[in-house]
């Protein structure tokens, strides 16, 4: 067991590691990029412990001005006696502090990849998701945590079936002035109108931590002035901003549909609905084949309300939550 307070070393081994085991992922490099800039965010921000094995890394944080703990950055040791004493040594360190709560695994802020796989049926990675498999998730469930956060991704190969259960929301949402703005590409002051719902609309969601407007648009610095058919959905009532989704594509066929949001006071009135039959028919009218909706929390309430029809959900995530 290391204890390191050097975060360069730590990242190269937590790097080092996730590279031999997922070497032959398409999104590796990205994936990466990604996870170094929340490292940084993370020594910026919080104050954290490094513990290292041969095999294995984890990152105990805790944001300044916050006493919510948690545990990041994690690589599972595959011989099952270091995977027991890395997370024991998590633990202890955890309680020297006078912690009782611990959640995790989020690298650093929500707003980065996070969630342990915990099912699949094997397809690749896309992007913005966090690299596990399911030995992760045995693991953490062989710790016994207080409580678990799930999540899931599905997709979609034919759109004209969630097109007709979710029109008459569209047309209702037209009918009382709804708005929807699309976009190709994101400018600077686009991106900071969307910023601003951010937090109103997430705000109270698990382990929701806020970014500030530089540091996100460092996240997403790469974004600003990249074109693909669409990336932005805004919606807009009476000429105001009420909500977004945004998207990302994968390929020239395939669409991934990130975050939907709309404002909380503009909640439960179908919009979410309706937002659904614009995005899939623009997506068609686009050429777009395949939709995956990604990391869906499994509580939220847009997925237990969306229209159902042909979805398949093909991978399922967790985050966990200890208590003692």
């Amino acid at each position: 067991m290391g204890v390191t307070s050097e975060p360069k070393y730590f990242f190269e081994h937590f790097s080092s590691m996730l590279t031999k085991r997922y070497s032959n992922e398409v999104h590796l490099s990205s994936f990466l990029s990604e996870l170094e800039l929340a490292f940084h965010w993370m020594t910026s921000n919080c104050d954290c412990e490094f513990l290292t094995t041969a095999g294995g890394c984890v990152v105990l944080f805790v944001e300044r001005q916050s006493s919510s703990m948690k545990f990041g950055f994690f690589v599972i040791p595959a011989k099952q006696t270091e995977a027991d004493e890395l997370w024991a040594s998590l633990i202890s360190k955890a309680k020297s502090k006078g912690i009782q709560k611990l959640s995790g695994p989020i690298q650093g802020n929500t707003f980065f990849p996070y969630r342990f796989i915990s099912k699949t049926d094997g397809s690749p990675f896309f992007k913005g998701e966090y690299f596990s498999d399911g030995r992760d998730h045995e693991f953490m469930m062989s710790q016994f945590p207080a409580s678990v956060n799930e999540y899931v991704t599905g997709r979609r190969d034919y759109f004209d079936g969630i097109m007709e259960v979710s029109k008459p929301y569209f047309d209702k949402a037209v009918d009382q002035g709804l708005e929807i703005r699309k976009y190709s590409e994101v400018d600077v002051p686009l991106f900071k109108e969307v910023f601003e719902l951010v937090g109103k609309i997430f705000g109270d969601n698990w382990s929701f931590s806020h970014l500030t407007e530089a540091e996100l648009m460092a996240v997403y610095q790469n974004e600003f002035g990249a074109k693909s058919k669409l990336v932005l959905h805004t919606y807009h009532l009476e000429g105001k901003m009420i909500g977004f989704c945004r998207f990302i594509e994968e390929n020239d066929e395939t669409l991934i549909c990130k975050t939907l949001g709309v404002l909380p006071e503009y909640q439960k009135l179908g919009l979410g609905n309706a937002a659904v039959y614009e995005f899939h028919k623009d997506a068609k009218e686009l050429g777009y084949s395949k939709m995956y909706y990604a990391l869906i929390f499994v509580k939220n309430r847009v997925k237990q309300n969306m229209p159902k029809d042909d979805a398949e959900f093909f991978r399922h995530y967790a985050s966990y939550e200890f208590e003692w």
